[in-house]
């Protein structure tokens, strides 16, 4: 019976929070049972009684019958068993909080920055995430038996994470109050501007082929897709418009691939132009508010803006320029775009001098004015 409401009301876990002892499930379906105890102890008596004891047909006005206003052993009763319970809970659940703060040796250290409206993670060899995936994917075999197709409107990074290793994540804030949460990993945290919080977890099992992942799919847009099991990040604490598009998904992987995912994702503009390196640091953080269709998001579109004029919200214009660009990318509430708000963080510091000219060279070739310069290699580390 337990294994069978516990299947109903929550999905399969994949951190040593959820499957281990003193875990995160175990404690939410003794409170469920708990709940459920409580309200047939008390709802069935009530309804009996309110039947057994009502007013009988012909009684007219008699008068009540006077009750006892007090009872000693029934208050006392009612006051020391649920504490009792509610000290079970507390112990239980101190317990398993305690185990997501305090790592165990040896663990994986992972710096997470969140800011509006992204995830990017920073591992121990200075790389960030180098793949960015559709969260509503679903592929379907094509040329060449090929996995295609996607469902979403915007590109998410991935986050990797070592199978059967603890991890540690250290969080902070570049702007408002954020919240790191994944449901069948059974963590959440805030995360504060000023301020570093922190949790840890192990998780369990990297899950078979990719293709067959039955948790959340992906479409590889930067170089070399690797495999893991995945499961979907969410902000749970509002912070802005876009709120609700501020996703990842973290990818458990075997520590083959994570080394390799690393190794990958250290140097990920090697052998690329600046044009290609533009398009690496939109998906990578730009993607979520600036499409490159046409399409309409929470900033405006880079497709065919190149060397049009671009109306701003204070009247007039300025030409979409490599000093707009730059000017855009780093001092952003400068000159708004018309019927945008000012929401858009700086950049400043978070991109080179060199990636805002990859970018700059993405946007030229958006609009079809791609120059040779945009094709140049860009300089390795």
């Amino acid at each position: 019976m337990n294994e069978w409401l516990k299947g109903i009301l929550l999905k399969p876990g994949n951190s040593d929070l959820a499957l281990g002892d003193w875990n995160v499930d175990g404690l939410f379906m003794f409170i469920t049972w708990l709940c459920i105890g409580s309200f047939i102890f008390v709802m069935v008596p009530m309804f009996w009684w309110a039947f057994r004891y009502r007013r009988a047909r012909g009684a007219g006005h008699m008068a009540a019958v006077r009750t006892p206003n007090h009872n000693t052993v029934l208050e006392v009763t009612w006051v020391v068993v649920p504490l009792l319970f509610m000290v079970v809970v507390f112990f239980w659940g101190f317990k398993g909080y305690m185990r997501g703060q305090i790592a165990k040796g040896n663990a994986e250290v992972i710096n997470l920055e969140a800011y509006k409206w992204a995830w990017e993670p920073l591992y121990r060899n200075g790389a960030s995430s180098g793949q960015q995936v559709y969260m509503d994917d679903r592929r379907t075999p094509g040329e060449n038996g090929a996995l295609v197709g996607k469902r979403g409107n915007n590109l998410f990074p991935v986050i990797a994470v070592p199978e059967k290793t603890p991890v540690k994540f250290i969080m902070k804030s570049r702007d408002v109050m954020h919240s790191f949460y994944i449901p069948d990993m059974r963590i959440k945290m805030d995360i504060f501007p000023n301020r570093y919080t922190s949790l840890t977890f192990v998780p369990q099992d990297a899950g078979g082929d990719l293709g067959n992942n039955d948790q959340a799919g992906a479409v590889t847009v930067t170089p070399g897709e690797i495999p893991g099991r995945d499961h979907y990040v969410f902000c749970a604490e509002y912070c802005g418009i876009s709120h609700s598009e501020m996703a990842a998904v973290m990818r458990v992987m075997t520590p083959s691939n994570f080394d390799k995912a690393l190794e990958t994702w250290g140097d990920l503009y090697k052998g690329k132009n600046f044009a290609e390196v533009g398009a690496i640091v939109h998906a990578r953080k730009c993607a979520t508010c600036h499409s490159v269709d046409g399409s309409k998001n929470t900033g405006p579109t880079w497709k065919d803006a190149w060397g049009k004029m671009t109306p701003m919200a204070v009247g007039g214009s300025v030409m979409y320029d490599e000093n707009y660009t730059r000017e855009a990318i780093l001092n952003p509430a400068a000159r708004l775009h018309q019927g945008y708000p000012n929401q858009m963080p700086s950049f400043a510091g978070q991109l080179s001098d060199n990636e805002i000219l990859g970018v700059i060279a993405y946007i030229r070739q958006l609009s079809g004015k791609t120059t040779d310069a945009d094709k140049v290699p860009f300089p390795s580390k």
